[in-house]
């Protein structure tokens, strides 16, 4: 087999056929260096065994083929970058550090070495690797949509979505990029739900262009028949899905739904074994590609098809783009419309998404569940709440991803800093070990009238456990926008803490205000800033009230529709069963219409021919 076939083949996406065609190709490190190319595109299992592999024989000069050193130097690289997104990113930095010292001038090393640095969270680092990269070679789009994601991850979105927007113009055909504006816009406050659904439809017809209609030959007319309810995320580890699945799982009736679930996580914990335990069938797709997914999907007659992802990162939008199953929805994992034609309608509830607000601005019909969009399930073992330990200054926290804070939200922290007086603002977050980061933080606070010695910054990696601990440390959690936390306003309130929110247009900036108004704490869903600000100074001010919230929360959460799986299921599970009726309604008649459409035209040609 020739090389340019198989070159052909990978450049076409036909991985599997350039693999099969590799087995029968002669030993040398072209033909090592493409299959472990093939792996790696693939998501290949043994991936990270192969590259093990390759890397023992070059530290051991055991090649079985001659190599010069520009040949070695580029196996080394795909053997980086398979450390590097196989969690071994510590092993992939020591390897292209090497090469850079070499090559200090090749801009694409300079990448590949940001890469490996930005999944070993060293984010400063990286940074400089990139802004060398972009020195190197400024027209290079994949440089500056790097850049871009460690500006957002930093809390420094504003920057990011500029670098993001250069990657976008640079490569105007490439989808990817476009999606990241998408993502990242919900966390710009000048964002609407217009603006966002506007650039959801231009993704929509770069991306998926072309949809596959009424592909189901299993679709029924049985509106009362079991239903085969499938689930799809790559975050089954993560506790912003966790946390809300399970207690959905725990709570559907089975006599109803089997419940699937479609795992894309390459990550392995607690959480991913407990989903899995409360699965009827489980598939772990992460070595599927879409087309292969697709196919397995079809292939098992899935019924309603529930999106976790949205546009995040590692999503499978592609497969719903090709109506998959006869009902599509999309729910929790992200704040706005997917902007695909076959995404049928969006869980949400009559906070987060008022009727009438901007349903227009959806691709999907808005479902609103009466009692709220999502139930929570914390962690089962939770530390006891404690009181403030005699502190005689209000302590305001922060524990949201650095990513969610807005210039709007530094505002309202100020805001609150300046209507307390000697009170403290206790920020933590892993990443603010970053110098970038937390220099940013400060620098941004000190410019709003706020002093340092006011700031308490932690970058500690911790436990779930220690990480609700820390809630201890603070008396009123302040939230971010326009993305409100969500586990964070959650996880606060379960350790006693209330928070203040600012409420927006959005669904990612009305979220908190969905949760607090199932506890009857609306009135910490503020509207402007002087509003959070006042809402702070009364809030710190109340004393024994204050206390006595902090002692109650708990309960009071206990006994909401927040945590009150059955109802939650049942309405969920009752909402999706009448979309399916409504479905077979509509193929029924379909088949009547048609069936009058043949009578008439059968008749009208007996007629003409007597």
């Amino acid at each position: 087999m020739e090389r340019t076939q198989i070159e052909g083949h990978f450049n076409d996406g036909q991985y599997q056929q350039a693999l099969d065609d590799l087995n029968a190709a002669d030993a040398s490190p072209w033909r090592d260096t493409t299959k472990l190319r093939c792996m790696r595109a693939m998501g290949h299992k043994d991936s990270l065994a192969y590259a093990d592999q390759l890397s023992e024989m070059i530290s051991e000069r055991s090649e079985p083929y001659p190599i010069n050193t520009s040949q070695r130097n580029n196996l080394l690289r795909y053997i980086a970058l398979t450390y590097s997104e196989r969690s071994r990113a510590p092993d992939a930095c020591e390897i292209i550090a090497r090469l850079c010292e070499k090559s200090p001038d090749v801009a694409a090393l300079h990448r590949e070495y940001a890469f490996a640095l930005t999944n070993d969270s060293q984010l400063d680092d990286a940074e400089a690797e990139l802004n060398r990269a972009i020195e190197l070679q400024p027209d290079n789009a994949n440089s500056h949509a790097q850049l871009g994601r460690i500006y957002c991850l930093t809390g420094r979105t504003k920057a990011g979505y500029s670098s993001y927007s250069r990657a976008a113009s640079l490569e105007p055909s490439n989808s990817k990029y476009l999606q990241r504006l998408l993502y990242w816009s919900n966390y710009l406050e000048p964002t609407t739900q217009q603006s966002n659904y506007q650039l959801s439809q231009l993704w929509a017809k770069k991306a998926a262009p072309t949809h596959q209609a009424n592909s189901n030959a299993w679709q029924t007319t049985e509106p009362d028949r079991l239903l085969k309810i499938a689930f799809v995320s790559s975050n089954f580890s993560a506790p912003s899905i966790s946390f809300f699945i399970l207690p959905l799982l725990e709570g559907i009736n089975r006599t109803e739904f089997q419940v699937i679930a479609y795992n894309d996580d390459k990550k392995n914990n607690q959480a991913t074994d407990s989903i899995r335990a409360r699965c009827d069938l489980w598939h772990d797709s992460t070595n599927m590609t879409d087309t292969q997914l697709s196919a397995h999907m079809s292939n098992t007659e899935i019924d309603i098809l529930v999106d976790l992802n949205g546009h995040a990162k590692g999503n499978r939008l592609a497969v719903f783009a090709k109506r998959i199953a006869p009902i599509q929805v999309s729910w929790l994992g992200y704040p706005s419309t997917t902007g695909l034609q076959y995404m049928d309608y969006r869980i949400t509830d009559r906070v987060a998404d008022p009727s009438g607000l901007h349903d227009q601005y959806f691709s999907e019909k808005l479902l609103r569940l009466p009692n709220g969009f999502l139930c929570y399930k914390p962690l089962e073992i939770a530390p006891e709440i404690r009181a403030n330990g005699g502190h005689k200054h209000i302590r305001f926290g922060v524990f949201n991803d650095l990513s969610k804070v807005s210039s709007l939200t530094l505002d309202c922290w100020a805001s609150a800093l300046l209507a307390v007086p000697r009170s403290t603002l206790y920020i933590k977050d892993e990443k603010l070990i970053n110098k970038n980061a937390s220099d940013y933080f400060l620098k941004e606070l000190t410019e709003r009238g706020i002093a340092l010695e006011r700031v308490i910054l932690n970058s500690a990696v911790t436990t779930p456990e220690q990480h609700l601990e820390a809630y201890n440390n603070i008396d009123i959690a302040l939230d971010t926008t326009p993305y409100n936390g969500t586990v964070a306003t959650l996880d606060a309130l379960w350790m006693g803490v209330p928070v203040i929110s600012l409420t927006g247009q959005t669904h990612a900036s009305r979220r908190t205000a969905s949760i607090l108004s199932r506890l009857n704490l609306s009135g910490l869903a503020t509207k402007t800033v002087p509003e959070f600000a006042e809402r702070a100074r009364e809030l710190s001010e109340l004393d024994e009230t204050l206390l006595e919230l902090r002692f109650s929360l708990r309960k009071r959460m206990k006994a909401s529709s927040l945590m009150n799986k059955r109802q939650f299921a049942r309405e969920f599970g009752n909402t999706l069963r009448s979309q399916w009726r409504d479905f077979c309604d509509d193929c029924t008649g379909s088949a009547n219409r048609d069936t009058l459409t043949i009578n008439a035209t059968t008749s009208a040609t007996t007629g003409a021919e007597k």
